[in-house]
């Protein structure tokens, strides 16, 4: 059920962000932060999945290994987004 809740919340703010928001994002900006996203879900599932097993070691690894490049990416993805919309508006 999490998943199902993370799914929509994510699908409904890319689709806002794509037709009415107020925010334009170029290509890479879009690559940036979609692969962010990606990355960040993918160690929360492992961190969950290996915490599960019993392996709590290794999903602190998994979480520190795919949980902190999304993070990078999807901050530079938004810093991007920021600077560029402040530059227009001045």
């Amino acid at each position: 059920m999490f998943w199902l809740i993370v799914g929509l919340v994510l699908g409904a703010a890319i689709f806002w962000l794509a037709t009415g928001g107020k925010i334009k994002l170029t290509w890479y900006e879009w690559v940036l932060g979609i692969l962010g996203i990606i990355l960040i879900l993918f160690a929360i599932q492992n961190y969950g999945a290996s915490q599960v097993e019993l392996e709590a070691k290794a999903g602190g690894l998994l979480l520190l290994v795919f949980g902190l490049p999304g993070l990078i990416f999807a901050a530079i993805a938004g810093v991007l987004a920021f600077l560029r919309g402040k530059k227009e508006t001045a």
